[in-house]
């Protein structure tokens, strides 16, 4: 556990003494955190009590699992289909899906900062992201949400997103983590950095 406490206070280090160039050297101003499924009670304790609104940043935390789940509703026998084979329904309907994702995510960001305009700079916290196995991942999603650009109402720059992904950093490797543990869910950091 104070590997995950010294890693969240050195993100929220990072995003107070960099937030302007959070990202900049990949291109998108988004923060990888990967830590070990099993670990999902302790790090959104720590997220709660770590990533808090203060004078310098406004945190906007965001559960992806109901976000998911209500975007799909009344679309069940679509998800089942593509929970049975994925496959068969191919990568267009996959990626379709991710889009779809994506839009309502960044509709959540858009009405929460909206709703609550920032009183410092607005941080976006992404959790829940397990809820995208088996049919997406949190690279894709990214990818998807990056076409968005969620913005921030005031400054009109991109928000900066900070996702907590369960999985694994395979050792020995740079940008690459297993999510959810699996390997044959290896992904890469998309356009971001890593914590």
């Amino acid at each position: 556990m104070s590997d995950l406490a010294d890693r969240l206070t050195f993100l929220k280090n990072r995003l107070n003494t960099a937030y302007d160039g959070i990202g900049h050297s990949h291109g998108r101003p988004y923060v990888y955190f990967v830590y070990l499924p099993d670990q999902e009670r302790v790090i959104r304790r720590l997220i709660a009590e770590e990533l808090r609104s203060d004078s310098s940043l406004t945190f906007y935390h965001l559960d992806v699992l109901p976000i998911v789940v209500g975007a799909t509703t009344n679309q069940e026998a679509k998800r089942e289909a593509l929970f049975r084979d994925p496959l068969r329904g191919g990568k267009q309907a996959l990626g379709s899906l991710e889009r779809m994702w994506a839009r309502v995510i960044e509709g959540a960001i858009t009405g929460a900062v909206v709703s609550a305009p920032p009183a410092a700079r607005p941080v976006i916290v992404l959790t829940g992201l397990a809820a995208l196995h088996p049919l997406g991942t949190p690279t894709g999603l990214m990818e998807h949400l990056a076409e968005r650009e969620p913005r921030d109402t005031i400054t009109g720059r991109v928000l900066p997103v900070v996702l907590f992904i369960p999985g694994i950093r395979p050792p020995q490797t740079s940008r690459e983590y297993l999510f959810l543990g699996q390997e044959r869910l290896r992904q890469d950091f998309y356009r971001g950095e890593e914590v």
